[in-house]
């Protein structure tokens, strides 16, 4: 066997071996050879196919074969091309097709492997129907949800995400997702993300989140690790929801249960603590009654009645905090009420604030106890004036008619149920607060005072709680604050202590 022999049995073997279904064409496009895999691809013996056109095949050959190389090797090979193929059945597919040229039989002809394309065009639409799918599933689902590669990058955000933070896909995906949080909150966020993420484990995390309005609003984000069938780590799939009024709420009902506790307790010490207050002042008035008193002495036991007497406001107030005053109940016109005060309200506060009253006229009255409405107005004065302290400011207080439809939900979590309502307004343009001082405001054993209690706006909370009202705080650092009460006018006030 000379050396063109055996070059002609290597290029059979090979052609044999090959993965793929693979023939040898003629540069006119007649058969030569066909393996095995041929065969089995197109439903043709080797003997059939042999000496046939190409064209038997695949379609439009003839168009293919006229462009290819004729009579060299020395062409870089043919770039893959899908056609369609025809079986014998008669039975159509796709197929991708490479040509190189190859010397056997002492002439230049032409290689062609072919690769079934249908299975691989299944796949890929099944791979394009699962993908529309999950996104239709992502894009109604009632939270946001997010996907990220291993390489920590986000490559999905649902149409609820986007429409939650306003911005566009381009945008969030990436790392730009981590500019809508806020920058109190980031550090924490990314901290835990990583370290789950070194972990390849599921974690849950809250933190706020920018609306498309541009109000933060704290979210609950869930993310779980995603694998590839052969076990490789993919990265994360997650979902978050907004739990801004959830978390509200629940401050709201923690508030108003530790209120609850704290108001028993108040009620016990006020009336023990009234008690030895009535008894002090008793023998104060005793002793001062008495001819004989010395000077130095009877300065001293005024000193003691004095203290006694305040005690006896702070018990005082202990009690309407807990609800336990004997208040006489009496249709109250509330701008009326401040009319009679406004002087009282003036020497209240600091020379250098202004103090600015609109009051609404012919209001409907509100059921209740002069005495505690004062005394909210008061408190709320006072509390403005020391938010401003020294400097020169303005307190604003007005008065107005509210009517809401349906649960109105206030900017805290309470909610105030369909109704007509007065609302009491004190607004000022001190220090304002930061929403962890929000929070603990009512609390009668916090304050920020150097020196003092909490107790003003604790009785301000008991008493519109008595009166099956509400308060709404609005503040920020450097902003001032407004505080809003709302009480139900009588007619309702009436029917629900008359149930009661």
């Amino acid at each position: 066997m000379n050396s063109v022999q055996k070059y002609n049995e290597f290029v059979r073997a090979m052609v044999e071996v090959a993965p793929f279904a693979m023939i040898v064409v003629n540069p006119d496009g007649r058969i030569l050879l066909a393996n095995t895999r041929a065969e089995n691809l197109f439903g043709y013996s080797r003997e059939e196919l042999v000496d046939q056109a190409f064209g038997i095949l695949a379609e439009g050959f003839s168009e293919i074969a006229s462009t290819l190389p004729k009579n060299s090797i020395k062409n870089p090979p043919e770039e893959g091309r899908e056609v369609s193929a025809r079986r014998k059945d008669g039975s159509h597919f796709p197929i991708e097709v490479r040509m190189n040229p190859i010397q056997i039989e002492g002439q230049t002809s032409i290689l062609i492997s072919m690769a079934d394309l249908s299975e691989r065009q299944r796949v890929a639409a099944a791979l394009r129907e699962s993908e529309e799918r999950f996104r239709n599933m992502a894009d109604t689902a009632p939270v946001m949800i997010w996907m990220s590669g291993k390489d920590k990058l986000c490559t999905f955000f649902n149409r609820g995400w986007l429409e939650f933070t306003g911005r566009a896909l381009e945008q969030e995906l990436g790392e730009g997702w981590a500019k809508g949080v806020h920058p109190e909150d980031l550090s924490g966020c990314l901290e835990i993300y990583g370290t789950a993420f070194a972990e390849r484990r599921s974690f849950q995390m809250e933190y706020r989140l920018r609306r498309h309005d541009g109000e933060y609003r704290w979210v609950l984000d869930t993310g779980v690790p995603r694998f590839e069938p052969s076990g490789v780590f993919a990265g994360y799939v997650g979902s978050a929801m907004d739990i801004t009024d959830f978390k509200r709420a629940q401050e709201v009902t923690f508030g108003r249960q530790k209120l609850e506790s704290l108001g028993l307790l108040a009620s016990g010490l006020a009336h023990d603590f009234n008690n030895m207050q009535s008894g002090i002042i008793a023998l104060s008035e005793i002793l001062l009654d008495s001819p004989n008193l010395d000077a130095g002495i009877a300065d001293e036991v005024r000193k003691i009645k004095k203290m006694a007497l305040h005690g006896s406001q702070i018990v005082h107030e202990l009690m309407v905090y807990a609800g336990q005053d004997d208040a006489d109940l009496a249709l109250v016109d509330v701008s009326a009420l401040i009319e009679e005060i406004r002087e009282l309200l003036r020497i209240s506060i600091s020379k250098g604030i202004q103090l600015k009253i609109h009051l609404s006229k012919g209001l409907p009255p509100i059921l209740a106890s002069a005495t505690h409405i004062r005394q909210i107005v008061i408190n709320l004065i006072v509390n403005a004036s020391e938010a401003i302290g020294e400097k020169e400011g303005v307190i604003e207080v007005s008065s107005s008619h509210v009517k809401t439809s349906g649960r109105h939900i206030l900017s805290n979590g309470a909610t105030l149920p369909d109704g007509d309502y007065l609302r009491l307004s004190v607004s000022d343009t001190g220090c304002g607060m930061s929403r962890e001082v929000r929070r603990k405001i009512f609390d009668p054993f916090f304050t920020t005072k150097v020196a003092g209690r909490g107790l003003g706006l604790a009785v301000v909370q008991g008493i519109v709680n008595r009166y099956g009202g509400a308060v709404e705080i609005r503040s920020a650092p450097g902003k001032g604050t407004r505080f809003d009460i709302f009480i139900p006018y009588a007619r309702k006030q009436a029917s629900q202590m008359a149930e009661a």
